[in-house]
Order: C-alpha cells, then structure tokens, then sequence
C-alpha cells in the first residue's frame, strides 16, 4: 500500500512538472501503474484516503496561492505609497529648484546692480579726484597772479611815494638841479612800473613826460609842480583803491573757490571712505548669499536626481516582482492542475470517489 501511494504522489510530482502533459491524451506509463495496482489491490482498500491526500494537496496549493495574492496586494498598497512619496519628493524637489533659481537669479540681478553702482562710483571717485587736483591748480595760479599784481601795485605806489617826497623837496632852481638826475631816475622807474599796470587802465604817460619836463627845466614852476604832486597823490590813491579792489575780489574769489574745493573734498571722501566700502560690503554678501543659494540649489538637484532614481528603482522592482508573481501564481495553477490530472487518472483506473 504504501508503494501505491508513493507512485501516485510521484505521478503527482511528474504532473506538476510537465511531464504527463506532453502525452496530450495518452496514458502515462505512470497512470498505467497506478490503474494495474488499482486492478489488482485488495477490493476492501480505502482509496478514499487518496482522494483525501489530494484535496488536501489541493487545498494547500490554494492557501499557498491565496497567501501569495494576499501578499502581493499588500506590497501593491506599499509600492503604490512609495511611488507616491517619491513622486511627492520629486514634486517638492521640483518646486523648490524652480523657486532657488528664482532666488538665485534675483540676488545674482542685485549683485550686477550693485557691481555697476561700485564702476560708476570709482568713475566719480576718479573725475571727482580729478576735478579737485585741476580746481586746486587753479586756486595756486589764481593765487600766484593776485600776488604778482598785488605787488605791481606795491611796487608802483612805493615808487609814487618816492616821487612824490623827491618833488616835495625842490624848492627852487638850486634844489631842482641837485635833484634833476633823481628825478629822472624816479621819472624812468615809474614808466617801468606804471607800464606794468597798464592792463588796469591806468594812464601814465602825462605823468612820465611830466616829470622828464621838470627834470629838464633850469627854472621851478612852483604851481606846475604842486599839480604834478596833487597828480600823483590822485594816482597813489587809484593803486590803492585797485589794489585794495583787486584784494577784496581775490578774497571773495578765494572762498568762492575753497567752498567748491571743499565740496569737491567732501564728495570725494564721502564716495572713498563710506560709498565704496558699503557697496563692496554689500557685494561680498550678496557673494556669500548667492553662494549658500547655490550650495542648496546644488543639494536638491542631487536629492530631486536621487528621488527619480529611487522612483525608477522602485518602478522596476514592481515590475521584477510583478514577474515573479505570476510566475508562482502560474506554477501554483499548474500544481492544481496536475491534481486534478492526477484525479482523472485514478478515475480512468477506476477509482472513484467514496
């Protein structure tokens, strides 16, 4: 007996595996042996025992399959989760690489913005400089041609005083003789100063002839003489009233051009000492700012790269074990199968259920 039922559940063996079914409708070898031991076993042997062993077979297959579906379901529900989160991740990753562009391209905008403040802020910096260099040239040679007219002024009342105390001192013929060569002296210094103020509109040649008159003179004409001198009195206090003119515009101009040159110092250290830095300042952060951005920029790129990859893996995991599914659930059938072949077989020997 207990050979009978070891051939049969080799019988069963070989069914799963294919081969009784490469005899299409033919008898198995094996079916021929289970059908001679039926034919030839004891009348009273309980084959109900059999057919109890295969329902049980039976059975066991379809829990197996059952658990199997069960449990590709549960991991259908965690792969459509995970396929969910990764494409969640993707999503968020997504945004948030889209929005740090944004971001990066507004502060890299700010940063060209501030780098053409700082260009245009050394272009001032160097005209500034550069005004200021040419207005405190100007202020040296406007100061340089006050002190050279101020003393021509100077040197010609100087002169006119020396004239006017010589003439003071003729008296008569013997006094104006003593004194002629003086005269002519002072006569030719006043020429060579008063020329020198000719630019000043101030008319020395009367004077000049004058004086070369009295010089040549043997006699005094004592009211020519005091009108020379009242001449030169009236001209001594012309230079001085040009000279103190002169002296009063230089002052005025002096501060006009000193407020400018110190405007111009101002600009010039406010756009050195407090623009420049601050933009330089404002620079190296948003440097670092942009920066930082694109350190995270770089991150979610990796981690977006990282979420489809993980995506793609999972994808094709569920399609491994989608395979390897229908694979067990097909060899599950064909264990059923070979059950019910095996079934067929012991009914064609004539065992029927009881």
């Amino acid at each position: 007996m207990k050979i009978f039922i070891a051939l049969s559940l080799l019988y069963l063996t070989l069914a799963n595996q294919g081969i009784l079914s490469a005899f299409g409708d033919q008898v198995h070898p094996f079916q021929q042996v289970i059908v001679a031991l039926s034919e030839v076993a004891s009348k009273d042997f309980n084959f109900q025992q059999l057919f109890v062993a295969l329902d049980e077979l039976a059975e066991s297959f379809k829990a197996r399959k059952n658990e199997e579906n069960a449990f590709y379901e549960q991991e259908y529900q965690q792969y459509q989760a995970d396929v969910q989160y990764y494409q969640n991740q993707i999503t968020d990753f997504k945004n948030k690489i889209a929005q740090l562009e944004v971001d990066v391209k507004d502060l890299s905008d700010e940063r060209a913005r501030l780098q053409q403040l700082l260009t245009e802020a050394k272009q001032d910096l160097y005209d500034a400089t550069k005004l200021f260099n040419a207005k405190e040239a100007q202020i040296n040679s406007d100061k340089s041609i006050f002190t050279r007219q101020f003393n021509e002024y100077a040197d010609t009342i100087a002169v006119l005083d020396q004239a006017i105390a010589l003439l003071k001192e003729v008296k008569d013929e013997t006094s104006l003789l003593q004194k002629s060569e003086n005269i002519k002296e002072i006569s030719s210094k006043m020429h060579t100063h008063l020329k020198q103020l000719s630019s000043k509109r101030v008319f020395y040649q009367p004077l000049v002839k004058a004086l070369t008159q009295i010089a040549q003179n043997n006699y005094v004409d004592q009211e020519n003489l005091n009108k020379v001198i009242n001449y030169m009195n009236q001209l001594r206090q012309s230079l001085i009233d040009g000279q103190t003119s002169l002296q009063n515009q230089f002052d005025a101009q002096s501060k006009l051009q000193q407020d400018i040159l110190s405007e111009i110092q101002a600009k010039i250290t406010g756009i050195r000492d407090v623009l420049i830095p601050l933009l330089q300042t404002e620079i190296e952060t948003k440097d670092g700012e942009i920066k930082a951005l694109n350190a995270i920029l770089n991150d979610a790129r990796i981690n977006l790269t990282e979420a489809e990859d993980n995506l793609t893996s999972t994808q094709n995991r569920w399609i491994e074990r989608t395979a390897s599914h229908n694979s067990l659930i097909q060899q599950y059938d064909n264990e059923l199968l070979a059950i019910k072949d095996a079934e067929n077989a012991l009914k064609k020997g004539g065992i029927f259920r009881q």
